[in-house]
């Protein structure tokens, strides 16, 4: 479980997001280390439970409330071969220059930006590549060891 604040119209048990990072105007905030610093950018994370106690956000003066967060399974992309479930494997970069295709996310992340090894929990199946990549799609973790 993992604490930090969330924007007031989105606090809601149940609610996911993406980290992306933080902003210029983030650095100022002596709430930094709540809010930006207690998450890994690129990771999504699902709201589990919304307490009370509300902070003004420095970028556009919205309310921040203050939550319980659950780091949820990463989606990524990785080259097609045959998965079996909760077997790691080194992740190769995906070169990509469609930024509007709907898997853009998937194969081009900042937290999977270079070669990374992966746990891959479930395999969710193939991708449909603009560029002709072989693909899929797996939830899977980052292993950091």
């Amino acid at each position: 479980m993992v604490i930090s604040l969330v924007p007031k119209g989105v606090a809601q048990k149940g609610y996911q997001f993406t980290h992306l990072g933080s902003t210029q105007t983030c650095q100022k905030c002596n709430l930094l280390s709540v809010c930006v610093n207690s998450l890994e950018t690129g990771s999504t994370y699902e709201v589990i439970q919304v307490r009370e106690k509300e902070h003004p956000c420095l970028i556009d003066n919205s309310m921040m409330v203050v939550c319980e967060l659950k780091q949820k399974n990463d989606k990524i992309s990785v080259r097609q071969q045959k998965y079996l479930d909760n077997v790691v494997v080194t992740r190769e970069t995906i070169d990509c220059v469609e930024i509007l295709c709907e898997n853009y996310d998937y194969c081009v992340s900042e937290k999977y930006s270079k070669t990374t090894k992966i746990k891959i929990l479930k395999n969710l199946g193939k991708i449909n590549c603009p560029l002709n990549y072989q693909l899929v799609l797996v939830e899977g973790e980052k292993i950091t060891k």
